[in-house]
């Protein structure tokens, strides 16, 4: 009988690869040390010299590509699915990332260009550069956020080409996209619909916040209570994008799309 492999199929043959640790129920927070090293590089890129900045911002998405990465796995393996970046080491995580990031910058840096020839505003623009960075951070309301969306689900299917043992490529994702598309569509609705609520409490609650954290008493934690409330909410967003795409990707399977074979 022909086997069939896809990313959402649970495998129950032994495993001849040694285990990676996942720490049992924590894993849930394995995306943390991620987030807060980019939460706390971005509140630092601010005072930074500009090619610094840049040098910091370009850390800060790959933190959140890597947090993003993980959490998709872990959100895949709840769903009874699989992937192999489960069998990857702490080094091998990083240059997977690293073979997907790239190919991410070459794609904002052909985005930034093209707004600039279209007559977008510099600071629109600009922002299509960091793409990765609002999948963790608000924005400002608008099409930035269809733009994170589009960006997530393309990196969320690095993640799947990944677990069926595919090498890293745009066009394979890009094929995967429109396999897939009438579920995804939903999806990239939906995320952008949860990106402009998140961005709107978070704002309302850090101006709720403001008069407290205002006093001199408290002034000694307020910045420990700055990094808090972002990470917090970096942390939501990171999970709450992953889970959209997660649904949606097993909904698209589950309406009889089709299955790559296994070679």
């Amino acid at each position: 009988m022909e086997a069939l492999e896809t990313t959402y199929a649970s495998s129950r043959a032994p495993r001849a690869y040694r285990a990676w640790p996942t720490y049992g129920p924590y894993l849930l927070f394995q995306t943390v040390p991620w987030l807060l090293v980019a939460t706390v590089l971005r509140s630092y890129v601010r005072v930074m010299p500009t090619g610094l900045a840049l040098l910091g911002m370009m850390l800060v998405q790959f933190a959140v590509l890597i947090a993003f990465l993980l959490a998709s796995q872990k959100m895949i393996e709840l769903a009874k699915g699989s992937t192999s970046l489960a069998r990857l080491s702490f080094r091998e995580q990083l240059a997977f990332g690293w073979r997907v990031i790239w190919r991410f910058l070459l794609l904002f840096l052909l985005a930034t260009c093209t707004a600039n020839f279209a007559g977008v505003g510099e600071f629109l623009a600009a922002r299509l550069w960091l793409g990765f960075d609002g999948i963790a951070f608000p924005w400002r309301q608008g099409l930035l956020q269809l733009w994170i969306a589009i960006i997530a689900t393309m990196a969320f299917m690095f993640v799947v080409e990944k677990g069926q043992e595919r090498a890293p490529r745009l066009l394979s994702v890009l094929r995967e996209i429109a396999l897939h598309r009438r579920h995804l569509m939903w999806a990239l609705l939906f995320i952008s619909l949860f990106l402009v609520i998140a961005t709107f409490v978070q704002g309302q609650i850090a101006i709720m916040l403001a008069p407290v954290f205002d006093r001199p008493e408290v002034s000694r934690v307020r910045y420990l209570a700055y990094i808090a409330l972002i990470l917090a909410f970096s942390y939501i967003r990171l999970w709450g994008i992953v889970a959209i795409l997660t649904y949606a990707l097993r909904a698209s399977y589950r309406r009889g799309s089709q299955m790559p074979e296994a070679e």
